[in-house]
């Protein structure tokens, strides 16, 4: 058995790799996002998860998938195009991300072996070189079961903030939950676009550096809500969100607010088309063992906080919120988020989704 982690706190930038394929990397996983997006936010009121993390645990899983267990993984992802170079691009990625020092971030994916299992040659040594992946030995029959190991390992790693992720015999997981919410009002120089086609307004808060921002899309009607996820889907459409902001004065009225959502993600990857993974009869990843081994569950547990407008808490990590502009403010417009609007945690360099939820209240 093998328990594969991916960890995600916040992450970093990517300068090196090549100008195409990164840019390709990123179109792949916006389109990825919205797709997921659609699956994991009807039902819920509130929610939040990474892309990101998926995207890049499931790129990790491809490097032992064989035959159309191999096809449905990297079409469903987006990277059937990119080949093997998006290994290379995710490995320059991690590296970079794991050296940001404007923002605190912790990236960790981890493979837990049961001891003396074969394994494929080139999985392991591939899954360390490309991801960085951290590989420990596990006794299955523990007395306290290999839930309570793994899950101290990601408690470590995220310093306390996601616990309990794997519980004995877990099986569906979808929940949520949102603390009561006040309104924060600030009057700053803030990046905003007014979308008169999408209806949509958007405010970027960029966090110390510039490299990564908040981003809140918000309808301009109350009960727009529903027609901006379904201009989500189409293809690009999210990355027209984050072009054409402009520098002006205004107050910035958003909610403060804290949302926990634990995702089990067989059902939706299914419906995106990865199938033969989970099949016990005909999942090939003869590439990680010659045993006949099968996705039983994805998870994903993520946890925001807004604290104030001048800081967020992803996971484990702690950002401030920059201003824009020291000089005199003269006050132009208002952003008062007042209903329901989708956010994006983003990479400004790279264009990566790190974390995508919808609040409403």
């Amino acid at each position: 058995m093998i328990f594969l982690l991916m960890t995600l706190v916040v992450l970093g930038q990517l300068v090196s790799a090549d100008q195409k394929q990164q840019l390709a990397l990123s179109s792949a996983l916006s389109n990825f996002s919205q797709r997921l997006y659609q699956k994991v936010s009807v039902d819920m009121p509130n929610v939040v998860y990474s892309p990101y993390s998926i995207h890049s645990a499931l790129n990790m899983v491809s490097l032992g998938a064989r035959g159309d267990t191999a096809t449905e993984i990297k079409n469903t992802l987006g990277i059937a195009s990119l080949g093997n170079s998006v290994h290379e691009t995710y490995k320059e990625l991690i590296k970079q991300m794991n050296s940001v020092t404007d923002v605190e971030m912790t990236t960790t994916n981890a493979l837990f072996l049961k001891p003396y299992i074969q394994h494929g040659p080139d999985f392991i040594p591939d899954s360390m070189g490309y991801y960085s992946a951290h590989i420990a030995s596990i006794q299955f029959p523990h007395l306290a079961g290999p839930e309570k190991l793994i899950n101290g390992y990601i408690a470590a790693r995220t310093k306390n903030k996601i616990n309990n992720l794997l519980r004995p015999g877990t099986q569906e997981l979808l929940s949520f939950s949102t603390d009561s919410v006040e309104m924060m009002t600030d009057d700053r120089n803030v990046n905003i676009k007014r979308d008169d086609v999408s209806k949509v307004d958007v405010a970027e808060l960029p966090f110390k550096g510039g490299r990564f921002s908040l981003y809140i899309a918000l309808p301009r009607a109350v009960n727009g809500i529903t027609d901006l996820e379904q201009l989500l889907v189409q293809p690009d459409q999210a990355d027209q969100l984050f072009t054409g902001l402009t520098s002006v004065g205004a107050r910035l009225v958003i909610p403060k607010f804290k949302t926990e959502t634990m995702l089990n993600l067989n059902t939706p990857l299914k419906e995106m088309g990865i199938t033969q993974a989970f099949n016990p009869s005909s999942a090939n990843f003869s590439g990680i063992t010659p045993a006949r081994i099968f996705i039983s569950e994805v998870l994903q547990k993520v946890l925001i906080e807004v604290e104030e407008i001048g800081a967020v808490v992803s996971a484990a990590a702690a950002m401030k919120v920059m201003r824009l502009s020291s000089g005199p403010l003269h006050l132009k417009e208002n952003f008062i988020a007042d209903h329901s609007f989708v956010y994006f945690l983003r990479d400004n360099q790279t264009g990566q989704i790190l974390l995508q939820g919808k609040f409403t209240g």
